[in-house]
């Protein structure tokens, strides 16, 4: 890597937290009082996702314009040919609790680097909580330097499963329900976030988007945390496909609770 490379990248980093920060402001201007409409699949949607993604991808655009810009809302990007640098956008992450009035949101901000999580910064405006990280830099809350736990799975262990399943519920799922203790907040940045801090010891997502982890993905890694597809191949470098949204299915949580994570989901592949 290259001296302006390095000097890019914590440029970056700084703008991604700063970019987080303001945009929570934004959000919480709109908060109860925005605009709802509900997409085709069912899921909803407000006027603040989309202005707040405007206002952020105007501000990347100024600072690094040969960077590549996706974002969930409105089909938005812009990506210049052969573009080092990629930064997903998710304005409001969690947008069914925002919509509906409640906390569980926030902004995501993520940079890729050659496909790779580079910085990214998650913000809850409700707490003022800022998760932000840089690769080789660490992961942070506020001031707070962050690493996951190094706790197995056991009874007391917290969970977060994503619901609704289209196919029924799998096997595996079933099995940590009568095990372990479930939680859901709303903010799929948010919930590896919380892995990141020693919070919940796993997330299984089975319909994650860029949009929801590109943000927390650094947080999490450089917290020491392990984040793959369910069947525990590499999530990253993300392929093209799944820059325009195709879901994935990921597990998160600490080396050892991923470990025995995983451990379940191929004895119920093997098992079928």
């Amino acid at each position: 890597m290259s001296a302006d490379e390095r000097i890019g990248t914590a440029e970056r980093g700084r703008l991604a937290s700063d970019l987080a920060l303001r945009a929570g402001r934004m959000a919480l201007e709109y908060f109860h009082r925005a605009h709802v409409t509900a997409k085709p699949d069912g899921s909803l949607a407000t006027d603040a996702d989309l202005a707040i993604q405007e206002r952020l991808a105007a501000e990347i655009a100024r600072a690094f314009p040969d960077d590549a810009i996706f974002g969930e809302d409105a089909g938005l990007s812009t990506a210049p040919r052969h573009a080092v640098y990629c930064w997903i956008l998710d304005a409001v992450n969690g947008t069914s609790n925002f919509a509906r009035g409640l906390p569980g949101f926030s902004v995501s901000i993520g940079v890729l680097r050659h496909g790779q999580p580079f910085a990214g910064a998650v913000y809850d405006p409700i707490t003022r909580w800022l998760f932000a990280a840089c690769a080789g830099r660490g992961a942070w809350l506020n001031d707070r330097p962050l690493r996951t736990s190094s706790r197995p799975l056991s009874a007391g262990s917290l969970i977060s499963v994503r619901t609704p399943f289209d196919d029924g519920v799998p096997p595996f799922v079933e099995e940590w329900l009568r095990r372990h203790r479930l939680r859901r907040f709303g903010s799929p940045a948010m919930q590896l976030c919380y892995t990141a801090m020693g919070g919940l010891d796993l997330v299984y997502d089975h319909h994650a988007s860029l949009w929801q982890l590109a943000g927390a993905a650094p947080v999490l890694l450089e917290a020491g945390g392990v984040l793959t597809v369910a069947d525990g191949t590499p999530l990253f470098p993300i392929a093209s496909a799944r820059r325009d949204g195709a879901p994935v299915a990921l597990l998160a949580g600490n080396p050892t609770s991923h470990a025995h994570a995983l451990a379940d989901v191929t004895a119920a592949a093997f098992s079928r």
